[in-house]
């Protein structure tokens, strides 16, 4: 269960039947933090929360609770008579965190407390950090507790830890008592897929988030340690250092490798290829002799994947990794570091260029090329390949690749350019297609250029179906944003893949029989209409009945009655 169901559980457990839950999970998946946003925005339930971190013994928590009743003459647990409760209070030694006083027996908690209550009203008890919990505190004592508040049936507790952490007695009377003691379990086992970019802002979740999807983080914390770091860099470095050279987002991307690194991998190059023992060894010698620089290398293939806007960046890249590995830091260098990378320019070309500096610079270009990892700005390749075709057109000579080879090489840039989570006219809007050349040479591969962006950008789609599809995840926007574009699309190769895809593929459709879940039937109804739209706009006679018969042969309609009512309905069927 993901971490912000926690809210949806609270929500629930208010108005429900049981009197005691808990919810575990590990350290940083974000327990605390949506337990906080309940309490936060629902005003109309009275809740006390209360940490047990540290806490050595049960009067410390009873101090506590006595303390959230009285703090205060508007306190929403109290029905009535603040002041007699404060009266009744003055025969006590009354004090908190860190004084001596006398208190009422855990016996009569339930009778002092429930007293004091309004019995209209439902008190919902959060007792958070169980496992940070002083040794000298015995578990039983806490469920004791927790058994006498849920005596008055108003008064709901919730016990919130991360049993993984509890060790020794703690965690053998835990397991003793958790049965008795709690009626629902709720395990946390995921941080919210929102979690991230809350903590980072969207302006750096935009940068870094597609590269950390590829690693399982152990704890969120690692993100909001990557958030502070970035804030460090940027209040030293000052916001003026950044350019289109020296970009926000290489740092952005040098941080969380450097975080990551240090944090998540304990400084360990776990991302070498485990499969070929002899490999890895021979693959952490190479970085490992190049020392700080290879380290520096490594992070960068193996964790950002070549991704840095500018390979200059990585001139940076040490310091920050050692900035965040040690503390230390020579603003001096690091700030004379990045003005070389802003003043570096390439020779520029002009009218007054002499022939040779052009053709140094066609040649330069070419190798450019050549070299291209798929990471690179697609606007900028393009950018580059049609002056360097200006160039050859002016001086009459030939440019080293096809047309067909250069869209080759440049494959990966077109796939990594397209965002799969925007549908196609998106895509096409932001991508740099949108000029017009006096070279025929330009506007020709820039048409062929487009085309195959688009042929990717279905390929990559169908990719995501796939997925969502063999793993049962019914992600069914993929599916809209293919149904969208259905009536534009006319190219013959692209029709013909998607054909291909839906025959080799059973029409991706999957057979609703058994339990279903709303998205398995919304995504059978997006299949549906696919289908339809692609009879209706490719002119394909009886596309649709041969999807419809095919299913229906291939259900078993006769011994799953729900499967036929739903194929009846879906479909118009008619006995």
């Amino acid at each position: 269960m993901k971490a912000n169901k926690i809210v949806k559980i609270l929500n629930d457990f208010s108005k429900s039947k049981y009197q005691k839950v808990l919810i575990t999970g590990s350290w940083g998946i974000g327990k605390t933090k949506y337990v906080k946003d309940f309490i936060k925005n629902r005003k109309d339930i009275t809740t006390c929360y209360i940490s047990l971190f540290g806490k050595k013994d049960i009067n410390s928590i009873i101090h506590e609770l006595y303390f959230h009743i009285i703090k205060d003459a508007n306190n929403a647990f109290v029905k009535k008579g603040i002041t007699n409760i404060k009266d009744k209070l003055k025969s006590l030694d009354f004090s908190y965190l860190g004084l001596s006083l006398s208190i009422p027996l855990i016996e009569d908690l339930y009778e002092k407390i429930n007293k004091e209550l309004d019995r209209d009203q439902t008190y919902l008890f959060i007792f958070d950090d169980l496992e940070r919990k002083h040794n000298d505190l015995c578990i039983k004592e806490v469920f004791g507790l927790i058994d006498s508040l849920s005596k008055s049936p108003n008064i709901k507790t919730v016990l919130i830890t991360a049993i993984e952490q509890l060790e020794g007695d703690s965690k053998k009377d835990f397991v003793n008592y958790e049965e008795k003691a709690i009626d629902r379990t709720y395990k946390i086992d995921e941080y919210s897929v929102d979690a991230p970019v809350n903590i980072l802002g969207e302006d750096i979740w935009n940068v870094i988030g597609t590269i950390a999807e590829d690693y399982k983080f152990k704890n969120l914390r690692t993100f909001e340690k990557i958030n502070l770091f970035i804030e460090e860099l940027i209040d030293v470095l000052g916001e003026e250092v950044f350019t289109n050279k020296f970009t926000k987002a290489d740092l952005y991307r040098m941080a969380f490798a450097s975080v990551l690194f240090k944090i998540e991998h304990k400084n360990e190059m776990i991302l070498l290829e485990e499969s070929d023992s002899t490999n890895k060894s021979f693959m952490k010698a190479y970085y490992m002799d190049k020392g700080d620089s290879g380290v520096v290398d490594y992070l960068n293939e193996r964790i950002l994947k070549n991704s840095l806007d500018n390979i200059m960046s990585k001139n940076v890249f040490n310091y920050i990794r050692k900035w965040y590995e040690t503390g230390e830091y020579d603003e001096k260098k690091i700030l004379n570091t990045i003005e070389l990378i802003n003043s570096y320019e390439e020779e520029p070309l002009n009218f007054f260029s002499s022939e040779q500096e052009i053709l140094d610079y066609i040649k330069q270009s070419e190798e450019y090329f050549r070299n291209l990892n798929g990471n690179e700005s697609l606007e900028k390749v393009i950018s580059k390949v049609s002056n360097v075709l200006q160039w050859c057109d002016v001086l009459s000579i030939d440019f080293v690749f096809s047309n067909k080879d250069f869209s080759n090489n440049i494959k990966d840039n077109i796939y990594n350019n397209i965002n799969i989570e925007e549908d196609y006219f998106y895509n096409q809007q932001h991508a740099p297609f949108h000029f017009y050349s006096q070279t025929e040479k330009v506007n020709e591969l820039i048409e062929i250029i487009e085309s195959d962006f688009k042929f990717e950008y279905y390929s990559k789609l169908f990719s995501r179906i796939n997925d969502c599809f063999s793993h049962h995840s019914y992600n069914y926007n993929y599916l809209r944003a293919l149904n969208g574009s259905m009536a534009n699309i006319t190219e013959t190769k692209i029709r013909n893949f998607i054909l291909d895809k839906l025959k080799d593929n059973d029409y991706f459709f999957p057979i609703p029989s058994d339990k279903i879940t709303g998205d398995q039937w919304y995504w059978c109804r997006e299949i549906n209409e696919l289908v339809e739209k692609i009879e209706s706009h490719w002119e394909i006679n009886d596309y649709h009945y041969n999807f419809v018969t095919h299913i229906v042969n291939s259900s078993n309609l006769e011994k799953d009655k729900m499967l036929k009512y739903r194929l009846s309905d879906l479909f118009n069927l008619v006995d």
